[in-house]
């Protein structure tokens, strides 16, 4: 035990001789999770946080008009300006403002918009009760256009989600408007004043959620995918200094002297391990409690972590060892640093890119989603992703702390035959 305690000193010393490299091991990380997370803020806000400028004109002032301005004012989707009575230059503005960008979509409510409805109704009330009034029957197929314009840039499927939602909008003023009218026709009908109060709410509402078994379940934001995606980049990332301290002490001639000493190479081997797995963890708890305590005076929401705690740090020290296995196994094969150098960073960059720590897994298309199953980052960030977002606990976290842990013996057992190799080859 004496011995692998030595080890473990001789490694921590060697580690922090060079301190402005460990330094930059936390430093860089930080800095890059915080730039990524700041200009992906926006990108994973909610619809419902997301306020698109749009520019309404209504020239009908009437219930109609009234209606939409006071609906789509109070609406959180949108930041409106209106425009009442809108001559045709003032429209034309409009419609420029829409094209450079300043709005993203415009809105014109036209005159007589109320008044074309309520002629319908009367029509309809005129094929039952001819005898009460004279309305032209042609008013029944009478419509009004309620013109939208857009900017140039909008996606398609941007504009059809803003038409169904005004459909839907605009047929519930439409139905009030029917059903008052009817009333007021009933009322001159039966010689009565009768005051009815219309129904807000609909009859049919949707209740919404998370489908979750552990309760409720938090929104996905950039900050909870960033803090755990960004942390396994920067573990596995150490797997350049892991690799580089091996190969190092081949080169030098230290690992020759280690080997006269009553000291076996496993003995060497896991103390690095122990050193770089040590520096993962604090890694992964610094980058989060940047998450919690910092991100937040940068205007973005803080990391909420779930209540296990134990699926937390199970699939961290499962993550640290794969990514230390992995740095064991290059310095262990490759001959020179820059093999290794080479090599970690290139494989690195490959498996966060399948892994979903560039793009989540929901962009890519159902062929790479497959294939990012086998990136050991894939399986950390969905472990994670049990913990932060979905409150699980260790029984949930498991399954992906046991392809990690799989991952890591892999490596290292890689890393042990090859080495038997080449020594009864060296023989």
């Amino acid at each position: 035990m004496r011995k692998f305690i030595e080890s473990v000193k001789k490694e921590f010393l060697v580690l922090i001789r060079d301190f402005e490299g460990l330094s930059l091991m936390f430093i860089m990380p930080l800095i890059l999770v915080f730039v990524i997370t700041l200009l992906q803020e926006r990108t994973y806000e909610t619809v419902n946080e997301t306020r698109i400028p749009i520019v309404l004109i209504n020239n009908d002032m009437d219930s109609v008009g009234f209606a939409f301005t006071e609906g789509i004012t109070n609406d959180d989707f949108f930041d409106v300006t209106i425009i009442e009575e809108a001559d045709s230059l003032q429209m034309e503005q409009s419609k420029d403002d829409v094209a450079s960008g300043k709005y993203q979509m415009g809105i014109i409510v036209p005159e007589g918009t109320t008044k074309s409805i309520r002629n319908r109704v009367l029509a309809l009330v005129n094929q039952q009760v001819p005898a009460m009034m004279n309305v032209d029957t042609a008013n029944l197929q009478q419509s009004v256009l309620v013109d939208l314009f857009f900017d140039p840039i909008t996606k398609d499927s941007f504009r059809n989600i803003i038409k169904s939602n005004l459909r839907e909008f605009s047929s519930k003023i439409e139905t009030r408007i029917v059903f008052l009218t009817y009333s007021r026709i009933i009322d001159a009908m039966t010689n009565q004043t009768t005051e009815i109060n219309y129904p807000e709410k609909p009859v049919i509402e949707f209740d919404e959620g998370y489908v979750c078994e552990f309760g409720q379940i938090d929104v996905p934001s950039s900050v909870q995918h960033n803090v755990p995606a960004w942390t396994l980049f920067a573990m596995f990332f150490i797997c350049i200094p892991l690799a580089g301290n091996i190969i190092k002490e081949r080169y030098d001639g230290c690992l020759d002297r280690l080997k006269t000493m009553p000291v076996s190479y496993l003995t060497i081997i896991v103390s690095k391990l122990l050193v770089f797995l040590m520096v993962t963890i604090l890694q992964a708890a610094v980058i989060v409690m940047v998450g919690m305590w910092v991100m937040p005076f940068a205007g973005i929401q803080p990391l909420q972590l779930g209540q296990s705690m134990g699926g937390f740090v199970l699939i961290t020290v499962s993550a640290g060892l794969a990514a230390t296995g992995f740095g064991i196994m290059i310095g262990t094969i490759a001959k020179t640093y820059m093999q290794a150098s080479t090599f970690g960073a290139v494989s690195t960059v490959i498996l966060a890119a399948l892994g979903g720590v560039w793009i989540p897994l929901y962009i890519m298309s159902p062929v790479m989603r497959q294939i990012s199953q086998l990136s050991p980052m894939n399986w950390g960030i969905q472990g994670y992703y049990e913990f932060f977002l979905r409150d699980a606990g260790i029984i949930n976290v498991l399954p992906y702390a046991l392809k990690l842990f799989l991952f890591f013996a892999g490596c290292v057992c890689i890393a042990y035959f090859y080495k038997i190799i080449k020594n009864k080859h060296i023989a």
